[in-house]
């Protein structure tokens, strides 16, 4: 698909410094998949994955995490309802095979949960029995992205949300603390048999997938996403 210029119809917080831009417009494309987008007044191009699930047919969801110290910050967060921007996609690999052979076990570091939201929606949205397990870790519960989707979700037998926190104790939801690891996993899951799936900063997913290897896990069953 060429260059798009589309509306922001809706703007969602998610956290202090995330929120996500729904945009009024549809395409087909895969779970995982990633736009390209050019905001008024940021000359740069840059890379979001799709936090929408194919299945949403009605517009596409971005969603964008811009620390204060950005440049990013500035021009994202500006940005209010009715403003143009241009986009381009879909593009990307990291996407759900055409037949899904479950189970799957989504590794995500903070906003690197994006592309999984859109997989377990499209899997649940399309009643297929796959079983799927959620791990994300953040600093603090106050972090966590899509909390109320992923816990309504996990009302489903095939989805289990396990959210993780590295600066925090206190806790106001189930979850756990510290960083994902071989101690984390092999409490949660008893057989390590399916596919992981890895997203989030480039020493996240590296050390994930050093992690997996240790378990045993081949590195055909581990696909991983970075920046």
């Amino acid at each position: 698909m060429r260059g798009l210029t589309v509306p922001v119809v809706d703007i969602i917080p998610e956290t202090p410094d995330i929120q996500t831009f729904r945009l009024g417009t549809y395409f087909p494309y895969k779970a995982g998949q990633a736009i390209s987008l050019l905001i008024p007044g940021d000359p740069k191009k840059r890379y979001y994955s799709l936090s929408s699930s194919p299945t949403e047919k009605d517009h596409i969801d971005i969603t964008i995490k811009a620390d204060r110290e950005q440049t990013l910050y500035g021009s994202l967060f500006s940005l209010k309802k009715g403003a143009q921007v241009e986009i381009a996609g879909p593009m990307g690999s990291f996407t759900l095979p055409e037949r899904l052979q479950g189970p799957y076990y989504f590794l995500a570091g903070g906003s690197g949960v994006t592309p999984f939201r859109a997989m377990i929606k499209f899997i649940l949205d399309t009643q297929l029995a796959t079983e799927m397990w959620l791990f994300h870790s953040v600093k603090t519960p106050d972090d966590l992205i899509f909390k109320d989707q992923f816990l309504a979700w996990s009302q489903n037998p095939t989805f289990r949300f396990v959210p993780t926190f590295t600066r925090s104790t206190e806790l106001d939801i189930e979850g756990e603390t510290g960083r994902i690891g071989e101690v984390l996993l092999r409490k949660h899951l008893k057989m390590l048999e399916g596919t992981f799936w890895l997203c989030g900063p480039k020493e996240f997913v590296t050390d994930m997938e050093h992690t997996l290897v240790r378990l045993g896990v081949p590195t055909t069953r581990i696909r991983r996403e970075n920046w």
